[in-house]
């Protein structure tokens, strides 16, 4: 199986199912090992949970939803069912099979795939302001937009109290492909512990990583940088092709004056 930039592929094992992680808008490897095919059936993909559907049967997409987004490995290996599934979304996380006939019986391979968002988060805590109150601000950046920020302290959600004042601004134009989560805590209570923030997105999990002042483009994920290799092998490949045209046309140009030196001493 050839290898692929930008995929990012975590397998367990659970019972019957084999989980595989993917993050949002990247690329992930749905892995389906189909030995002594029988080549009149081929095989087919369908999703199971929560919308059943025919995704892939006999060399082609049936699901609007899937269409350009399924990668096909058979014409390369004739054992290798697996599909690659590009530019995830939160709705393809659910259970695949995998289905192929090897002689008289049918054979299945049961996938679930697990969406995970990722988030770059920076947390920062003011000094005293006037009255004895502490402030802690939350600032988040990631590419899902149905995501928030969730206060605890000892591992227990945080809400308004008495002494306690949350409030949360949210930026999701996403004009540059990013969303941008800002919450602000402030309390007058002297806690043992600081608060800390974390990420809720609706029906996927997150990925998150900490850091204030990294470039947010460290989230756009592997295919981008994959692009960006492409782009510079390309510079580099033009270069080495105008550099050769340049040493030819020097050489062309000295060949004609040689020729004349040695005609000479004749």
């Amino acid at each position: 199986m050839r290898t692929y930039l930008g995929v990012f592929v975590l397998v367990l094992v659970s019972g019957d199912d084999t989980t595989i992680l993917g993050v949002l808008e990247d690329s992930v490897l749905l892995p389906c090992t189909c030995l002594e095919l029988d080549k009149e059936f081929k095989f087919k993909w369908q999703m199971e949970e929560p919308n059943p559907m025919l995704i892939y049967k006999h060399n082609k997409t049936l699901s609007n939803r899937f269409k350009d987004r399924v990668k096909i490995f058979l014409t390369e290996n004739n054992d290798n069912c697996s599909v690659l599934l590009t530019n995830i979304t939160a709705e393809d996380q659910g259970r695949y099979k995998c289905i192929f006939r090897r002689g008289d019986t049918y054979q299945k391979s049961n996938i679930y795939l697990n969406v995970s968002a990722s988030f770059i988060l920076c947390q920062t805590k003011n000094s005293l302001s006037g009255g004895g109150v502490k402030v802690f601000q939350c600032n988040v950046t990631g590419r899902y937009r149905e995501a928030r920020i969730q206060w605890t302290l000892h591992g227990r959600p945080l809400t308004d109290l008495t002494e306690t004042r949350i409030t949360h601004t949210n930026n999701t134009d996403a004009l540059d492909g990013l969303y941008h989560f800002n919450s602000t805590l402030s309390t007058r209570l002297n806690w043992t512990s600081e608060p800390r923030c974390d990420v809720k997105a609706n029906n996927i999990s997150t990925l998150l990583s900490s850091g204030c002042g990294v470039r947010t483009e460290k989230i756009v994920g592997n295919s981008n940088r994959l692009q960006q290799v492409r782009v510079w092998l390309k510079i580099i490949h033009v270069m080495m092709f105008g550099l050769t045209l340049l040493l030819l046309l020097l050489f062309s140009k000295r060949s004609p004056s040689t020729q004349e030196v040695n005609t000479n001493n004749l």
